[in-house]
């Protein structure tokens, strides 16, 4: 009998003990791997990569392109900024998804293992960009100290940003999210080890209401809109909904008809358009009562709601969005370096027409350097973490 067989069905002390070790991945019932969820990553990193090209209408009137046009363009790209909070569902979903399937099946849950899959995942490139961001060439402004680095390399960087404001015009940006996703997996483990379903539901509960007296503590002492945007505890509602996704689920994938999937992704999308550009929640000079205390948990139901939409469809036939799915990482993290790269050679002065081809010149940057990321340094340590995998998130 092999290893992998004799945990899956016993629940002894010595069994339990050998969950440290490791081993394969198991493969059929120890697998749960969901392409649909591969290509929304993608889309969730579309997003944000978009918003950091955002323009308002008016640059796109004045340059003859038709109001409406113009108007929805504007206001869909300004909305990519909330491709974090469907990343941060998406990862709470899939995180608590595998760790329940690992306690079920297992009989229980590693812990270390699972903190040495994610380590062998995230720290090879995370820790890779913050030297590229030091370097004098992706940092002339010298904006991205060693006080933020610090913070970075101890996964605290979304805390640097309270306490000293973003560094304007450096490359290191997006990494703020990863802070907060990697001191949820430092977290999360441990939790769902001791707590029964109905006890990870209650804690998402609490994460929702922990978040909300955050936000209403962050306005009512006038904190700033970093004190809400960059606070991990203020961020909890698209963790939360992700989570209580994967309890109510309870290993199943939701059979929706077309016509419901499309009525989903719409209620999905409308409210993060409305939020982006009515409510504001991300401006920088914007911290209101309304909108801070209804706009981040309508945020976290609407990325919900395209979740519900997209899991469950087939997916598999849609190999280059696959690929895209699967390098998103490294697409979410290069695309600030590539937008650098790209404003060297066509500069914010350039003409209407050079700064339309400037996103597709950063995208193709992007796709080239998360690939060759993901060759070079990604991969071996992917096959690695495999090794102490009990469930696998990949094809099989």
């Amino acid at each position: 009998m092999s290893p992998s067989i004799s945990i899956t069905q016993t629940r002894d002390s010595s069994a339990i003990a050998e969950l440290g070790a490791p081993r394969r991945p198991l493969s059929g019932k120890g697998s749960f791997y969901r392409p649909e969820l591969d290509m929304l990553r993608f889309f969730a990193f579309l997003g944000v990569f978009f918003f950091h090209f955002y323009h308002p209408a008016e640059f796109y009137t004045e340059h003859g392109v038709p109001r409406l046009v113009a108007t929805v363009a504007d206001s869909v790209m300004y909305a990519g900024v909330f491709g974090v909070d469907l990343f941060f569902v998406l990862s709470a979903y899939l995180i608590t998804e595998l760790l329940l399937r690992e306690k079920e099946q297992c009989g229980a849950l590693d812990v270390r293992g699972f903190y040495l899959r994610r380590m062998l995942r995230i720290w090879p490139l995370y820790f890779f960009y913050i030297a590229l961001a030091l370097i004098p060439a992706f940092n002339p402004n010298h904006v991205f100290t060693w006080r933020y680095a610090v913070a970075f390399l101890f996964l605290a960087g979304n805390w640097s940003i309270v306490a000293y404001g973003w560094p304007l015009h450096s490359i290191i940006g997006a990494l703020w999210t990863v802070s907060i996703e990697e001191q949820f997996y430092l977290s999360w483990p441990p939790l769902v080890r001791k707590l029964s379903r109905k006890g990870i539901a209650l804690a998402a509960i609490a994460m929702l209401i922990i978040s909300a007296a955050t936000r209403i503590a962050m306005v009512a002492v006038h904190g700033g809109i970093n004190s809400v945007w960059c606070n991990t505890l203020a961020r909890l509602d698209p963790i939360a909904a992700g989570i209580l996704v994967a309890v109510t689920l309870r290993g199943k994938i939701p059979n929706i008809r077309l016509s419901a999937r499309l009525a989903l992704m719409c209620c999905g999308i409308l409210p993060l358009v409305f939020v982006a550009n009515h409510w504001q929640i991300n401006a920088p000079d914007r911290l209101e009562w309304i909108p801070t205390l209804l706009g981040f948990p309508a945020v976290a139901v609407s990325c919900t709601l395209i979740l519900f939409a997209v899991l469950g469809i087939a997916g598999r036939q849609a190999r280059s969005l696959l690929y895209l799915g699967k390098i998103s990482y490294g697409l979410y993290v290069y695309h600030e370096l590539a937008n650098f790269l790209s404003g060297k050679l066509i500069p914010v002065h350039a003409g209407f027409i050079q700064l339309a081809l400037r996103p597709i010149l950063a995208m193709a940057f992007t796709i080239a350097l998360a690939s060759i990321s993901y060759a070079v340094l990604e991969k071996p340590f992917l096959k690695l973490k495999t090794r102490f995998a009990h469930i696998s998130s990949r094809p099989v």
